[in-house]
């Protein structure tokens, strides 16, 4: 059965302008969406007919989406008219851009160039770009010049494209539309992106001496030691690159030669100062990876302007490493003066240095400054002068009647928070992302609070941190699921707000978060560790997306944050840094700086995402603690971890 296109026509006129935006009582409606997409799934399209009319005779705001679900479930099927229709009637919905990429991809399979060209409209997609540019050439034989701008920008990448791509290049190839300069600069790119074979292959087309040129560059990819010292070439600004890729590239196996070449090829060749400057970066910092005795030295020669944080962190883990404390006053001096976003480090360990010296007082002094703030350094500083935590709580200060105003003025926050409240959470982001990046800041703290309200405190949090408004506590740091997460604390003998912390670190309750990595749901876990943890505790697991329920994702999440506990003697934290960084790391960096107070045995954990990841944790603790408890009964987990050692050794 199919639905008509009189269909879609009535249903859209049908009350259409009577739709009341602002009101919440929306939960039949809900019921009736859930109902529908089922059997739509299970294709019973008599009931999915009957249950969307009931939806859109009430003038439900995401009824369109039920359209969408149809048109995807039936794209080999539908008419040209009901796709035409659904895109003229919701141009701006987030269901329209997937929709329409599915459309062309089905036409272009199905070879129907003219309806492809017809209906096409500008996309990021590579591969359909693509194949639009295939379409015109299919139908008219040539591309005009716009079109040949379009079709240099997608060859002009360091990587191959997609086979869909070939006929529109052969095409510039053909007709002689690429220029020496733009091959070298397409072989610059593939080089840096080490796709050495794709350079070979664009050569071929170079004149015989930008050949030999290329293969010098070829030889220094494959030895770089060896080519280094046989390069010779005029100086030219391409000479000079292939110079320094070779440079570089040997400074993965051997700095010290890779910086001695440098040294010798500045003599003969005008390396400007970011050229010179970056590769001096880049060295230092693989000497510092390396252990190489050199490194303070090179990280020390770059100047200021070249620095970057990665620099300035190096230098920082060699100091405390030799627990030179006169030179990380030094250092503390000088950055706290240029590194301004990560000031408050820069104070704690000048601080922290002048304690180690003797130098109570002015150590003390600036630890009072310090604990005036809420972070993890601030905390620190608290707790070494026996201060009180500062957490500057202060509400975001939004009232009702401005919140009923912005949904009035904006009512697609309401197809977003119905999207949210049905389960289809990737929509309503796009849908809410959409809409508030138009907002002003005082809208966007409204927004906030209505995400807030709705329990969707992904985008409550995020919109907050849009505008750098961080005092409201009670929407940054909400505690949802509180009967799982407290019945999971009390079977597993976890910290309540330890569990917090990790989640709130680890998918700002986002309950459908996937990382890049493949890690999934409120505290993100991979499968495979989720499929282990599931086996060892008897938690049924029908398949991977049960992972992603928020019920199943903490007792799986709890579970395998209690066997870090368990593995690393209750030591906090060593196990926060086993959960973002795995025990294997964890443990070997306890073995190579055991041997070190914590506070410094954090600095120098080699990841800079696990680093700052085990600050946010043990600091977002202390937050939540004071969100639980008050601020009175603050139970010190992260501060206990840092300091009930004294011993030089505690950390083995």
């Amino acid at each position: 059965m199919k639905i008509k296109i009189s269909f879609f026509i009535l249903l859209f006129f049908i009350n259409h302008s009577s739709i009341s935006y602002a009101t919440d009582n929306w939960q039949l409606e809900r019921w009736y969406f859930k109902k529908s997409y089922k059997a739509l799934s299970e294709k019973d399209l008599n009931t999915f007919e009957y249950l969307l009319t009931q939806l859109e005779l009430k003038s439900y705001p995401i009824a369109h989406y039920l359209h969408y679900f149809y048109l995807r479930q039936y794209l080999e099927t539908e008419s040209l008219e009901n796709f035409q229709f659904f895109f003229k009637q919701h141009q701006d919905s987030a269901a329209a851009s997937p929709l329409q990429r599915a459309w062309l991809r089905k036409l272009a399979q199905q070879k129907d160039w003219e309806t492809f060209i017809a209906v096409y409209t500008p996309q990021k997609n590579v591969v359909l770009q693509c194949f639009y540019l295939k379409a015109y050439l299919q139908l008219k034989d040539e591309l005009n010049d716009k079109l040949i701008k379009i079709a240099k920008k997608l060859w002009l990448v360091g990587k191959s494209q997609s086979s869909v791509c070939d006929s529109t290049f052969s095409y510039l190839y053909k007709n002689d539309l690429i220029s020496n300069s733009e091959r070298w600069q397409r072989i610059r790119l593939a080089m840096k992106n080490n796709k050495v074979k794709l350079a070979r292959f664009l050569s071929r087309e170079l004149a015989e001496t930008d050949k030999k040129l290329f293969e010098q560059w070829q030889s220094l990819h494959h030895d770089p030691a060896y080519a280094l010292k046989k390069f010779k070439h005029p100086d030219t600004e391409l000479a000079r690159e292939i110079a320094l890729y070779g440079i570089k590239r040997l400074a993965k196996k051997d700095v010290e030669k890779s910086y001695s070449f440098l040294q010798i090829y500045k003599k003969n060749y005008r390396f400007n100062q970011k050229q010179y400057q970056t590769s001096l970066r880049y060295i230092a910092l693989r000497a510092f990876s390396n252990n190489n005795s050199n490194a303070l030295t090179w990280l020390q020669e770059i100047s200021a302007y070249w620095s970057n944080e990665s620099v300035n962190q190096a230098r920082l883990k060699l100091v405390l490493l030799a627990e030179n404390w006169n030179g990380v006053i030094q250092l503390a001096q000088e950055l706290y003066q240029t590194d301004k976003k990560n000031e408050e480090q820069w104070q704690y360990w000048q601080a922290r240095a002048l304690e180690q010296l003797g130098r109570t007082n002015e150590a003390e002094e600036k630890f009072l400054k310090l604990a005036k703030i809420r972070n993890y350094y601030g905390f620190l500083a608290a707790y070494d002068i026996g201060s009180s935590y500062s957490f500057q709580k202060t509400s975001v200060g939004i009232t009702k009647i401005q919140k009923q105003q912005l949904l009035k003025k904006h009512p697609k926050l309401i197809i977003a928070r119905e999207l949210f409240l049905t389960g289809w959470a990737a929509f309503a982001r796009s849908e809410w992302n959409e809409v508030i990046s138009k907002f002003s800041a005082k809208e966007i703290k409204i927004a906030a609070s209505l995400a807030h309200d709705w329990q969707w405190h992904d985008r409550s949090i995020s919109a907050l941190h849009k505008v750098k408004f961080y005092d409201d506590l009670d929407l940054r740091f909400p505690m949802p699921f509180y009967t799982m997460v407290q019945g999971e604390a009390k079977k597993k003998h976890l910290n309540f707000a330890y569990i917090y912390a990790i989640i709130r670190q680890e998918s700002i309750f986002q309950t459908d978060a996937h990382s890049s990595a493949g890690a999934l749901g409120l505290m993100q876990l991979m499968p495979a560790t989720a499929k282990e943890v599931a086996r060892k505790h008897k938690i049924k697991l029908q398949n991977t997306y049960t992972i992603l329920e928020p019920k199943v994702n903490i007792q799986l999440g709890t579970a395998y944050l209690r066997q870090m506990l368990d593995r690393f003697d209750n030591n906090h934290l060593l196990a926060t840094a086993a959960y973002n960084a795995g025990p294997s790391r964890s443990k070997r960096w306890r073995e190579q700086y055991g041997c070190f107070p914590a506070d410094i045995w954090i600095e120098l954990i080699p990841f800079s995402q696990t680093r700052n990841y085990v600050k946010s944790v043990l600091s977002y603790t202390l937050v939540f603690d004071f969100q639980i408890m008050g601020k009175k009964n603050i139970n010190p987990i992260l501060l206990d971890t840092i300091y009930t050692e004294t011993d030089k050794c505690s950390m083995q």
